[in-house]
């Protein structure tokens, strides 16, 4: 039976959650105006589309947590399965304003300092990104060769411990996130129009240990 001061405190961190959730999608729509606007620039606006990809992100959450009034090094080394769905709010011929969700499920280990303790985690990653995409795969019909993103979002990343006996991080990690990325695809037909993403990001946790993300990924472009 949770004690009425843990009750409360969850109650608290649901609340600045939410408050942090909010003042940010203030940023993503204003952010959203601004590359909307930019695309308005140029002609041809072409009709708005579903794209998806498919492969791999690596990831590194670290940072200090709290242990028995003590403060530790944690680390969670993260692969995940990622799926990436999304949509062109607008395009033209070359450009376009994407919303996506790149979201991951996989197993990673922690090390952290307190004991030298080891452990195995469960994780999954629900993360919402707007992107501002030229170039290779901008749109479903940009057969260039090269092409690159820029774009911002917020992540969830949700960890559950399976084996550890000193790591106490069992929660949440969310937060506003950076990202960006190549593009890379070929005229040969053996590539059937596909192309390949080669991205990174990075994201601060608002949470109460403000744990930092760094993350790698290579995706196979539907």
């Amino acid at each position: 039976m949770p004690s009425f001061i843990e009750v409360h405190l969850e109650q608290i961190a649901y609340v600045q959650f939410f408050y942090h959730l909010k003042a940010f999608m203030k940023i993503i729509k204003t952010s959203i105006v601004i590359m909307v606007l930019c695309l308005f620039k140029t002609t041809n606006l072409n009709a708005q589309k579903l794209m998806h990809s498919l492969g791999a992100t690596i990831s590194v959450l670290y940072g200090k947590i709290s242990s028995n009034g003590s403060s530790s090094s944690f680390t969670l080394q993260q692969t995940n399965f990622c799926y990436f769905p999304r949509y062109n709010i607008v395009e033209n011929d070359n450009s376009s304003v994407s919303l996506g969700a790149p979201v991951g499920i996989g197993i990673g280990l922690v090390s952290n300092t307190y004991g030298s303790d080891n452990g195995i985690a469960f994780a999954y990653d629900l993360p919402v990104v707007i992107d501002y995409n030229i170039g290779c795969k901008s749109t479903s019909d940009n057969d260039k060769n090269f092409g690159y993103y820029f774009g911002l979002g917020f992540g969830y990343y949700k960890v559950n411990l399976s084996s550890s006996q000193y790591s106490d991080f069992k929660g949440a990690s969310y937060g506003p996130m950076l990202r960006g990325g190549v593009r890379i695809g070929s005229l040969k037909e053996s590539w059937a129009g596909h192309s390949i993403t080669v991205g990174m990001f990075y994201k601060k946790g608002l949470e109460a240990n403000k744990l930092s993300t760094v993350g790698f990924n290579v995706l196979y472009d539907l």
